[in-house]
């Protein structure tokens, strides 16, 4: 039997969780589904825990910065802290359970499955049908991409979901992509002892950023021991 609320919220990231909480708030009967986590990709795989990662790397760099200019100092990378850190504190080992209590507390229905649209404003998840009778509000984000690679999807490489969660990090690591995420990764896990190299299609990192820019994170990276591949087709 069809189930009739105001308002569907599709994907639950953090988009739909601001609409569906506001509009929960507001009195409305609102149901919001999402396949993975309440929340999306900032507080599990984005924002908060890579953060994390550079605050840690951040600290090598400066520790590493002290001889010379403020006395002696030897510094050895861990990844342990940093990986509990992630774990424990930041991500509640990659548990919704508060943000889905904070948006059932506001009146708002969670669902967890893959919805389907059916119709206008109709919404299958699994055996269940929503019927939305003022708005249903399609938020459902992104996947990684993935390049066209020959052989690549049989290799266990990592997205960026994936590389939050390594309790360990990799004595070399090759980087698909020069842009804002994969080089805060290079850098971090550069930092952390690995070996790092950027493979980019484009003839420098960063390249829909203005030129300045990028040359300046350029060198920053050469400073810091990674290896750049440029221009790779």
């Amino acid at each position: 039997m069809d189930e009739h609320v105001d308002v569907i919220v599709l994907g639950m990231g953090p988009g739909g969780e601001e609409v569906a909480g506001e509009a929960a708030a507001a009195g409305l009967s609102v149901v919001g589904i999402e396949e993975r986590l309440l929340g999306g990709e900032c507080p599990y795989f984005a924002c908060v825990p890579t953060k994390m990662m550079v605050r840690g790397a951040d600290l090598l760099a400066e520790g590493r910065r002290i001889p010379g200019m403020a006395g002696d100092a030897t510094v050895s990378p861990d990844w342990t802290p940093v990986a509990r850190r992630i774990r424990d504190d930041a991500t509640d080992n990659w548990d919704d359970k508060a943000a889905v209590d904070r948006f059932e507390g506001k009146g708002g229905r969670f669902v967890r499955g893959k919805g389907r649209i059916e119709g206008r404003d109709r919404v299958t998840v699994g055996d269940q049908t929503f019927v939305a009778s003022r708005a249903l509000v399609i938020a459902t984000g992104t996947e990684p991409a993935i390049p066209p690679i020959d052989g690549l999807r049989d290799l266990p490489f990592w997205t960026n979901r994936d590389v939050v969660k390594v309790e360990h990090v990799p004595s070399s690591l090759t980087v698909l992509g020069a842009g804002p995420v994969g080089l805060e990764l290079a850098q971090v896990f550069q930092r952390f002892g690995s070996q790092v190299t950027v493979v980019e299609a484009a003839p420098r990192v960063l390249p829909l950023e203005e030129p300045e820019s990028s040359a300046l994170v350029h060198d920053a990276l050469q400073h810091d021991g990674l290896t750049l591949q440029l221009g790779v087709s």
